[in-house]
């Protein structure tokens, strides 16, 4: 096995990355009219929504937008961390270094080597085309699209990035935001809070009313818009009005399906870890990292919370869409920038390499060539969102982007798109590359600097649901599955084709 795996890691890390974009963005041919982008991005949001057919959540304004929309059961992000996965899925591109695999990824767009052309962003393909930019909340990674030093995250992308802090003062407090203004003390601060506040108590709805005024200014202009909107929740602290704790029933709500920490599996893919629920937060106690039925009930009670409390504002803005006449004639993307475990596999958390952390939520709607009502199962990566909506509005796309365009899947769901999907991640000097093909998850763990091969792990997923509501990684088949896996590297990883 040392052969086959130490060469499927070092062609992802190093072979699959693509170059710096030395390609304009200037479009191939000038519509009649180019269509409008609404880009609503949530963080932390599994695939585990009454359209994704889990009833007992309450996302009725998330279910009615599927409703008119394409659902894609098999869309996998690349990173199961916010910056990573977010600067993955705005530039187009696979890790090229180290710095691209944490949350501090954005900053490298801004360390350019003499003669180094900078890296095409999404939102910065648009702005060169003549569409009017707008960035409001996480979008990025930083919580109003700017750096500490006060500089844009993504160069040359964005018209205007107005998100207003209120009375958390500051940007930063907004995604761990209290109610009323109250910032999150880490270690100090609970996990949850259900204050008895309107929706504007909390940072999201105020978010969705400036995302609404936003939206009335761009309709009044005359050139095409981009407008992209990031809430905040259900990333933690599970902090959202009481109403919509009060919601569900916490003895009635859906568990996870594979609950227990499996034996015999590496230590180093996230257990003993969860580490962003017991080292942020006073009362997250958990300090052996086990979870009691009551502590596992109320973190879910808590998650779905704010599932539904996001799902209001997303479903204000989209109604103005509708008011304002623009639903026609406007792209709308729902996508969440990773999945979370909610007790499954025994973590809660994202850092992970498995199902419920890499699959994620993923709704499109292009007028005139989606289907709506409809879902697909083909494979599909973050990565291909962003030659997807270029070729949507008629924009060109840098040429070496290894993602995909997914036009074809919208208007025939039925098709195949992917043979495998990669995604990455990184624990000390340990690098996973993670290939997810239809039945499989292989995933591989190295250390490129000392040349040592570390775990391999090997799921077969066929008994997954339809609705991929359930996950299958208790069974490490890496030892009796040899053979197979090196057929697997073979036939999906073939050197010289591996940003495909």
């Amino acid at each position: 096995m040392k052969g086959p795996l130490l060469a499927l890691i070092a062609f992802l890390t190093c072979s699959c990355s693509g170059s710096r974009i030395q390609q304009s963005s200037d479009p191939v041919s000038e519509p009649i009219k180019r269509p409008n982008v609404l880009l609503i991005c949530i963080d932390d949001l599994r695939p585990e929504l009454g359209c994704y057919g889990v009833p007992e959540v309450q996302s009725p304004q998330l279910d009615a937008f599927a409703e008119t929309a394409l659902r894609f059961d098999r869309h996998y992000v690349q990173f199961p961390t916010c910056g990573a996965s977010r600067y993955s899925f705005l530039t187009g591109r696979r890790p090229s270094q180290p710095a691209h695999y944490g949350n501090g990824a954005f900053a490298t767009l801004h360390e350019l080597s003499e003669g180094e052309e900078p890296v095409a962003t999404l939102p910065a393909v648009f702005h060169q085309a003549g569409y009017r930019t707008v960035g409001l909340g996480k979008i990025s990674h930083s919580h109003d699209g700017r750096m500490r030093s006060g500089k844009d995250e993504l160069p040359d992308a964005w018209d205007a990035l107005p998100t207003d802090a209120g009375p958390w003062g500051e940007a930063r407090h907004l995604l761990h935001g209290y109610a009323n203004g109250v910032p999150r003390v880490a270690g100090k601060s609970p996990i949850t809070e259900s204050e008895d506040v309107p929706d504007d108590g909390y940072p999201d709805a105020r978010l969705a009313s400036q995302a609404i005024e936003e939206l009335r200014v761009l309709a009044s202009g005359e050139a095409p818009f981009f407008l992209a909107v990031g809430f905040f929740k259900p990333h933690l602290p599970f902090a959202a009005p009481r109403s919509y704790w009060d919601l569900y029933d916490p003895n009635n709500l859906p568990r996870s399906t594979q609950p227990d920490i499996p034996e015999d599996l590496p230590s180093i893919n996230g257990w003993g870890q969860s580490g962003e629920v017991t080292g942020n937060y006073a009362g997250a106690g958990f300090d052996d990292a086990t979870w009691s039925i009551e502590e596992r009930r109320h973190l879910r009670h808590g998650y779905y919370a704010c599932v539904s409390y996001v799902d209001a504002q997303v479903g204000r803005l989209l109604s103005e869409l509708d008011s304002l006449g623009l639903a026609e004639e406007t792209i709308v993307v729902v996508w969440g920038d990773h999945g979370w475990h909610l007790g499954d596999l025994g973590l809660f958390g994202k850092h992970t390499t498995y199902e419920a952390a890499l699959r994620s939520t993923l709704l499109v709607r292009a007028p005139g060539r989606s289907t709506g009502g409809t879902s697909t199962r083909a494979l599909v990566e973050s990565l291909d969102v962003f030659p997807t909506l270029t070729e949507l509005c008629g924009l060109r796309a840098p040429d070496d982007l290894p993602g995909r365009s997914f036009t074809q899947l919208l208007g025939s769901p039925e098709l195949e798109h992917r043979d495998v999907a990669l995604s990455y991640w990184r624990r000390g000097p340990w690098i996973a590359t993670s290939m997810r093909t239809p039945r499989y998850r292989l995933v591989g763990w190295s250390d490129p600097v000392s040349n040592r091969q570390g775990a391999i792990e090997f799921y077969d997923l066929d008994q997954q649901p339809e609705d991929g509501s359930e996950i299958h990684e208790e069974e490490n088949l890496a030892v009796s599955e040899a053979a197979l896996i090196r057929r697997l590297i073979d036939r999906h990883l073939p050197r010289g084709q591996g940003e495909n």
